[in-house]
C-alpha cells in the first residue's frame, strides 16, 4: 500500500510539473541569460534554482525556476505579515522565515494551477497584504504544511475547516 500511495504522489508531482511547463520554460530562458551573467544553477525546494542572478532584487518563482539574487536559499527573509503590520506599527517585531521553503511553496502552487497562477495571484495583489499566496508560502516555511491559500477571510492557510453546521464535535478520548 505505501508503494502504491508513493507512486500516486509521483505521478500527481509529474502531472503538476507538466502542468506548469509553460512558465518553468519562462524561468529556464530567464536562468539561461543569468547563466550568461555569471549565475550558477541548481538543483532545490522542488525547483531548477539559479543563484547569484545579477538585477534580481529578491528570489522569485516561475514554475519550477527560482530565481535567486544570493548565492543560496539558505537564509532568512521578513514575512509579508509581519512586513504589513510594521507599516502600521513601526515598533512591531519582524517575524522571519527560510527563504528556500517559501519559494518551495510557490513552486507547489504553481503546479496546482498550472499556466493560470500568474493572472490568479495578479488578482490577489488586490487583496489586502499579504496575499494569500504568500501568506500560505510564509506558512509553509515556518511549519512544512499549508503551502495552499486559505481564501477563507479570517482563516489561516493549512487551518481545519470549522466543522460543518450541526456536526457534533469530536470528544477528546
Amino acid at each position: 500500500m505505501l508503494r502504491l500511495r508513493q507512486t500516486a504522489k509521483t505521478m500527481v508531482d509529474v502531472a503538476g510539473k507538466i502542468w506548469t511547463a509553460p512558465n518553468t520554460l519562462a524561468g529556464l530562458l530567464l536562468g539561461a541569460v543569468a547563466l550568461s551573467a555569471g549565475a550558477r544553477v541548481r538543483l532545490a525546494h522542488n525547483a531548477i534554482v539559479f543563484h547569484s542572478v545579477p538585477l534580481a532584487h529578491r528570489a522569485f518563482v516561475l514554475g519550477n525556476v527560482i530565481i535567486n539574487p544570493m548565492a543560496d536559499l539558505d537564509w532568512r527573509c521578513a514575512t509579508y505579515e509581519s512586513v504589513a503590520r510594521r507599516k502600521r506599527d513601526p515598533l512591531c517585531a519582524i517575524e522571519t522565515v527560510h527563504i528556500g521553503k517559501h519559494e518551495e511553496a510557490h513552486t507547489w502552487q504553481y503546479q496546482v494551477l498550472g499556466p493560470f497562477f500568474l493572472p490568479v495571484y495578479a488578482l490577489t495583489m488586490l487583496l489586502p497584504s499579504p496575499t494569500p499566496f504568500e501568506h500560505a508560502a510564509d506558512e509553509y516555511a515556518k511549519s512544512g504544511r499549508g503551502w495552499w491559500p486559505s481564501f477563507s477571510r479570517g482563516t489561516r492557510a493549512g487551518a481545519r475547516s470549522p466543522p460543518a453546521p450541526g456536526a457534533r464535535p469530536k470528544r477528546p478520548i
